[in-house]
């Protein structure tokens, strides 16, 4: 007597089935990872664009040391003006420029700048304590809602939305 062999049937179909999920959901996490992936590098490129201006507006103040001991840097407009609208930049009023006349070009091209280069952009220059300047670079990060910390306080204050980059200098 011959024993007939059993073939399963079907098998194949499930297999396939199983396969078709398991890389489907492969290639719908591939696609979360390249959505987030786009939104870290955006935040970035921001927080890059913001320690540049930082840095640009840090290293002016110590090209004009008079402008700097004269107190001409402070700038502590409000967020909410600052990017109503892209400050003129000045001129200066003779053959010389005075360190003020300095200063406030300095700080006009630098705001222009951050209007330019960041959604929301604006700034923020204050002396402190201890002697040196703490400059706050703020832009609207998108899907950002909370108050960063790092924000100036009181009347000026951003609000939520806005992400705030700070360098203190010692000009």
């Amino acid at each position: 007597m011959r024993l007939r062999k059993k073939y399963q049937t079907g098998s194949s179909l499930i297999e396939i089935a199983v396969t078709i999920i398991i890389v489907a959901t492969g290639l719908l996490g591939l696609a979360g990872l390249q959505a987030n992936s786009a939104r870290f590098l955006k935040t970035a490129n921001q927080r890059s664009e913001a320690a540049q201006a930082a840095y640009d507006i840090s290293e002016r103040m110590r090209a004009n040391g008079a402008g700097v001991k004269a107190n001409n840097y402070t700038y502590t407009t409000s967020y909410a003006s600052t990017i109503a609208s892209v400050p003129t930049i000045p001129s200066c009023s003779g053959s010389t420029c005075q360190a003020s006349e300095i200063a406030a070009i300095d700080i006009n091209t630098w705001l222009t700048n951050l209007a330019y280069k960041l959604n929301g952009g604006a700034g923020y220059i204050v002396a402190n304590a201890l002697g040196s300047y703490d400059i706050t670079v703020m832009w609207q990060e998108a899907g950002y809602a909370d108050v960063d910390l790092a924000c100036p306080t009181g009347a000026g204050a951003p609000g939520a939305g806005v992400r705030c980059f700070v360098v203190r200098t010692n000009p």
